[in-house]
């Protein structure tokens, strides 16, 4: 069974693109890392088998005999990333991936399942901090996704 990954940690990006992965997603992730672009300006952080089963998805689910599919899966492939966790727990995010997510210094480092999501922390604060469902909608939400509690 794949080993999940919950929790907030937040942490600093060094000059040269250094992030501390926290020592309780490492199991998970293991020594080699995929760091790619996520939904609404985030990284995302996978195990290599988590990656592979991921673009497996993809590849099953799009038409890449279309330009719409093609551009698709290029958009959530092209720009990630393979990282080897060093021997002080860090990966280096390319300049591009910091770009991306408008990464300069401090980011929280989330963990969401099977993968973790890196974000920068103004924009993790402002728009998915503790405010980002009211109990009330959260509420909401569990009942129509139909989640067991």
């Amino acid at each position: 069974m794949a080993l999940s990954m919950f929790g907030e940690f937040f942490h600093n990006v060094d000059a040269k693109g250094r992030l501390s992965v926290p020592s309780k997603f490492r199991d998970a992730l293991g020594t080699t890392v995929v760091i790619a672009q996520g939904p609404e300006r985030c990284l995302r952080l996978y195990s290599l088998e988590k990656w592979e089963a991921f673009v497996a998805g993809l590849e099953e689910q799009i038409d890449t005999s279309t330009v719409d599919g093609r551009q698709m899966f290029r958009k959530l492939t092209a720009k990630s990333s393979v990282c080897d966790i060093d021997s002080q727990g860090r990966i280096i995010v390319t300049p591009s991936l910091r770009d991306y997510a408008g990464i300069t210094k401090e980011v929280a480092v989330i963990g969401n399942g099977g993968k973790a999501e890196v974000w920068d922390r103004a924009r993790y604060e402002a728009d998915l901090g503790d405010d980002a469902y009211s109990d009330e909608e959260l509420a909401k939400k569990i009942a129509e996704y139909k989640v067991q509690l």
